[in-house]
């Protein structure tokens, strides 16, 4: 792939982060503009990211093919690279994550060969993005020069849940967390959600026989999609949009006591959620979050049928145990994590001691000053945590907000880091269409190149 040589030029559009969104964001503006962007990612394979580097073949997507385009404008777009490169697979399955990860590269690809020397890959970390009053400059490891840009755009994905400590992997995504085991080794799998079953079915690719516990706060495991795509139901949501959360709760549980089930409502509500977020007042997020998400993300956030079956079969086994509960970790080895487990509904402490413990609780996206780069931002006033601390504040037209409240004219912000804004925004049918507006805006703003001398790429 194409890389940018050390004397890094001036661009006109930097993307910090080389996983889907930025990737998208990249094929959006190739195909939009003749601007130069720069795509900047700490590995050296740009367009897989966290969720679609991993090498399990059992890790499938959560959504059927024909939902998974990259491109808004081109909804067959994945499907006809399947026809090409994916096999027998086709429009309602579940694709290996592996497999679209092979697609986003060579989406990112096909965008080198449309926009050649408009378009540079710079391998890197982004440690400083300092505002100018003409665009940004970032600081790049690696790079001998900082790299100036008209504008950034912030996408840089998911950060693990903890740190490594010994027999304590607080990183699930890497091959590391379940290599090395023996075959009846002792797991304890903690969160119950998506990350979860992604650790469960490598431990299975693996041939694991021993015990696996897997414990939440509420011990609730993501439903299953059924076996064939189900016609979105015609009936009527309005109400829904309007009213307290009390009142929205009560009447989605009438719908469903009324017999649209939870495949059909979510189904129907799906192109929406966003919205659904946004009527709610700050309070009300705040009790969503606490109280409903989790049986929201169940339903919302369903595995392949396959998956769920390999679930089910689990636990039928007694292999896997799903608690809930809480949990204090204690001393930790290389070989041990000595643990604290206090049941839902008691005060009862059982000490419990695993061969492996794997922090699964999900992707973190909040501000952490502890990055170099959100120091940076934090320390220069130009970042503050949205009011949910669930990621970066942005302004409706995803500008980064400043710590003074104020939206930035040079830095934006892409993908999860949104997330205290949308909700729903860790799928690719949502980020692609945040990232066809997001370029649009770009587009709009710097409309040609700006004309600075830019070296060429190597």
């Amino acid at each position: 792939m194409q890389q940018a040589d050390r004397q890094t030029p001036s661009v006109d559009i930097a993307i910090v982060g080389g996983g889907a969104s930025g990737v998208l964001l990249a094929a959006q503006l190739v195909r939009k503009s003749t601007l130069r962007i720069a795509l900047i990612d700490r590995s050296d394979h740009p367009g897989l990211g966290v969720a679609y580097s991993t090498r399990c073949r059992g890790h499938l997507l959560n959504v059927r093919a024909s939902d998974m385009t990259a491109l808004v404008d081109e909804p067959d777009h994945f499907v006809n690279w399947l026809a090409r490169d994916g096999g027998a697979l086709g429009p309602t399955d579940f694709v290996p994550r592996a497999d679209y990860g092979r697609y986003l590269q060579d989406l990112l690809a096909q965008s080198l060969e449309r926009a050649p020397r408009r378009l540079q890959i710079v391998t890197g970390d982004v440690t400083a993005v300092r505002e100018r009053p003409d665009g940004v400059s970032l600081d790049i490891n690696g790079q001998d020069v900082a790299l100036f840009a008209r504008r950034a755009v912030l996408a840089t994905g998911h950060r693990p849940p903890s740190k490594d400590s010994g027999a304590y992997h607080g990183n699930p995504w890497r091959e590391e967390a379940v290599a090395g085991l023996a075959p009846d080794a002792s797991i304890l799998l903690i969160g119950t959600s998506l990350t979860m079953i992604d650790v469960l079915i490598s431990l299975m690719e693996h041939g694991h026989k021993g015990p696996i516990v897997a414990l939440s706060r509420r011990g609730l495991v993501p439903h299953h999609h059924p076996p064939a795509p189900i016609p979105t139901p015609d009936a009527d949501t309005r109400d829904l949009f309007t009213g307290s959360l009390s009142q929205r709760t009560a009447r989605f549980r009438a719908k469903l006591r009324a017999g649209l089930g939870w495949p059909g409502l979510m189904q129907l509500l799906r192109p929406h959620n966003n919205e659904l977020w946004h009527g709610l007042d700050l309070d009300q997020r705040r009790r969503f979050l606490r109280h409903l998400r989790p049986w929201w993300d169940i339903h919302r956030h369903r595995v392949a049928p396959h998956i769920g079956e390999q679930i089910d079969a689990a636990r039928a086994s007694g292999q896997l145990s799903i608690v809930s509960g809480r949990i204090e970790i204690g001393s930790t080895t290389d070989d041990k994590v000595n643990v604290t487990i206090i049941h839902r509904g008691s005060t009862e402490r059982e000490q419990r001691s695993f061969d492996r413990v794997v922090d699964c609780r999900g992707p973190r996206n909040e501000v952490d000053v502890r990055l170099p780069l959100h120091a940076q931002l934090v320390k220069d006033g130009l970042l503050r945590p949205d009011p949910l601390n669930q990621g970066l504040d942005i302004a409706e037209d995803e500008a980064l907000m400043s710590c003074d409240g104020a939206p930035s004219t040079h830095i934006f912000v892409l993908g999860p880091p949104t997330r205290g804004r949308y909700t729903e925004i860790v799928a690719i049918p949502d980020i692609r269409i945040q990232a066809a507006d997001v370029a649009d805006q770009l587009v709009a703003q710097l409309r040609e190149p700006s004309g600075l001398a830019a070296s060429p790429a190597a």
